[in-house]
């Protein structure tokens, strides 16, 4: 529960509750520590590509189905996931770091509570603390690579919280934080994390840390060392902060405050951090924090967009398959080159352009994804992102330099708009059917959908043929005239009509024009 209705829960990132299900591990190290022996087994590449791809439910027969329905099938392409190389190499970065930042952490030896004890004191001081066997690494590249999405996904291979009761016939009762991600907060406040770390750890266990160390008026010299006395109660495996530009924002000495102490909770605490962000976060990330890191092994990892090469191919090969127009086109080199020209292998802009290219061709009726309406596609959808993509496209140093961030690509107002053009067409022509049911049917029989279709403009309609078709015309008087239209079921307008004595001010219009 909430315990300050301040702080949203949306703040961490939710994962999977686990009772203990211990393994024998086939490394020394590992053996002997319920921390570890609690993981799941440490995947192969095989493995990796198995739980980290997700393809939504395709039907080719979808491509049949009214333009309104195909409308919301194209949103599954969001949903898409293919691994790729550089989702290999975080997923064992972070294996290999959660587990032998686990090493020196082991509840089931003799004196760990103190050990706890001895490393939460340590913190801040410059009295020595025992060893720790942690690394971190930071993560930054450009907006829409996947950053937040891939290590979510890699998170999402490991249970969040694992309770233990019992180790090798012993009672062991203990609650293990495996991963915890929290974003930096917007203003770059160091309380302000503390906050949301107190927050989300009571969100996930039911505990009540944040009112027993964090209510009241706190100082962050306060905050620092609760914070990480409960990182240490519950063995936090991983402690991710994402949208670390964030810092660039703080008061001054705020962000080297945070860093050292980052590096406090790898070198004291024996806690692993991972810091993420966009190259805006470069300027901060090399201080301080990037070099007390040397000779980790981790090392950083630079997130760049994919390179046209066998990776572009590949990506494009598996989205290519979630075609919903009526005519699908298959992958070329002109489309590819299309494609990867108009969003340079941003992952996320590649997606949405996709999906924006196959939205115009329903609404334009043109069924099929071609050159063309992949570069308009990206002309209305990256409109904020065009003069990036363009300096990445030039490989303009002195543009590149200024960027902060990209923007990213609501499909929202495309959706609505497209649908609103759908939606118009049928709507008229669904009014014109009930006016007709209406009226007895009559105007309906023979040529009843060419009356109804001209007595409703579409969007696609040629100006000279918006004309109303009109029925043999009715002779007489105009009382005689209505009185034989009422005996066929028409309203007086529709007999007056069809003898051609109203006509509409806009036919005329059309005449003279």
């Amino acid at each position: 529960m909430n315990s300050n209705p301040h702080i949203p829960s949306l703040l961490v990132s939710r994962g999977r509750v686990e009772q203990a299900n211990y393994h024998d591990s086939e490394i020394p190290n590992y053996q002997g520590n319920p921390l570890i022996e609690t993981l799941p087994p440490i995947l192969n590449q095989d493995g990796t590509a198995a739980r980290l791809a997700h393809f939504p439910e395709y039907d080719e027969g979808h491509r049949s189905m009214p333009a309104h329905l195909r409308l919301h099938l194209i949103q599954n392409a969001l949903q898409f996931f293919v691994p790729l190389p550089v989702h290999f190499d975080l997923e064992q970065r972070f294996s290999r770091m959660i587990r032998i930042g686990y090493q020196a952490r082991n509840p089931a030896l003799q004196g760990f509570w103190s050990d706890v004890n001895a490393r939460v004191q340590a913190l801040g001081t410059t009295q020595s603390s025992p060893r720790s066997t942690a690394t971190g690494f930071t993560i930054v590249g450009i907006s829409g690579v996947g950053k937040t999405t891939s290590i979510e996904a890699i998170l999402s291979l490991y249970p969040q919280v694992i309770i233990h009761n019992r180790y090798h016939e012993r009672d062991f009762s203990f609650t293990q934080i495996v991963w915890l991600k929290l974003d930096c907060p917007f203003d770059g406040s160091i309380k302000g994390l503390c906050l949301n770390f107190f927050q989300a750890v009571d969100d996930l266990l039911g505990t009540r840390y944040y009112d027993n160390y964090a209510s009241g008026r706190k100082t962050v010299d306060e905050l620092l060392p609760r914070m990480a006395k409960v990182a240490s109660l519950h063995s936090i495996g991983v402690l991710v902060i994402d949208e670390i530009q964030h810092l660039s924002q703080a008061k001054s000495g705020g962000s080297s405050k945070m860093l050292n102490f980052f590096v406090q909770l790898i070198n004291t605490i024996g806690l692993p951090v991972v810091l993420v962000g966009t190259y805006k976060a470069m300027s901060v990330l090399c201080g301080e924090f990037r070099q007390t890191r040397r000779g980790t092994g981790q090392g950083d990892l630079v997130w760049d967009r994919m390179k046209k090469d066998e990776t572009w191919d590949w990506f494009l090969e598996c989205l290519w398959e979630y075609q919903y127009v009526n005519k699908p086109s298959p992958l070329n080199s002109m489309l590819s080159a299309a494609l990867y020209d108009v969003t340079q292998g941003i992952t996320d802009f590649a997606i949405k352009v996709y999906m924006l290219a196959q939205i115009r061709a329903i609404v334009d009726k043109d069924e099929i994804v071609t050159e063309r309406n992949i570069r308009l596609a990206a002309e209305e959808g990256l409109r904020m992102a065009n003069p990036i993509l363009t300096a990445l496209r030039n490989n303009d140093i002195r543009i590149l330099s200024t960027v902060e961030d990209v923007h990213p690509v609501d499909l929202t107002s495309f959706l609505e708009e497209a649908q609103g053009k759908l939606n118009k067409a049928e709507q008229l022509r669904a009014l014109a059917r009930m006016r007709a049911a209406a009226n007895g049917g009559q105007i309906l029989q023979s040529d009843s959908t060419a009356v109804i279709e001209s007595e409703v403009p579409s969007a696609t309609t040629p100006k000279a043929s918006r004309k109303r078709k009109k029925a043999a015309p009715l002779e007489g008087s105009l009382p005689e005239i209505a009185a034989r239209g009422e005996k066929q079921q028409l309203t007086a307008y529709d007999a007056l009509y069809q003898a051609g004595l109203i006509r509409s001010a806009n036919e005329y219009l059309e005449e003279v024009s």
